[in-house]
């Protein structure tokens, strides 16, 4: 039997200059109750070879139950990237 593989999850993150970045949800971590969000950047351009972009994102849920990808508090940051470090 095969493994049925889910379709990535692609979040465009608005930097603080108003531009736009794909990223895609590379993993999720619990912690302290909560769920957090690895994010690695998509390349614009596909022959692109530039490092990738990482980035950590809480979870919350707004009132319809959807997901809401916010910043981290620099605690859970800290928390969750030596977690994902030690993966």
């Amino acid at each position: 039997m095969t493994e049925k593989k889910e379709d990535p999850i692609i979040i465009t993150i608005t930097g603080p200059d108003g531009s736009e970045k794909d990223y895609v949800q590379d993993t999720v971590i619990p912690f302290a109750g909560k769920e957090f969000a690895v994010l690695v950047s998509i390349p614009e351009k596909a022959e692109e070879e530039e490092e990738p972009d990482i980035i950590l994102a809480r979870i919350d849920r707004d009132e319809d139950g959807e997901p809401v990808y916010v910043p981290p508090t620099d605690e859970e940051y800290d928390a969750v990237a030596d977690i994902y470090d030690a993966m």
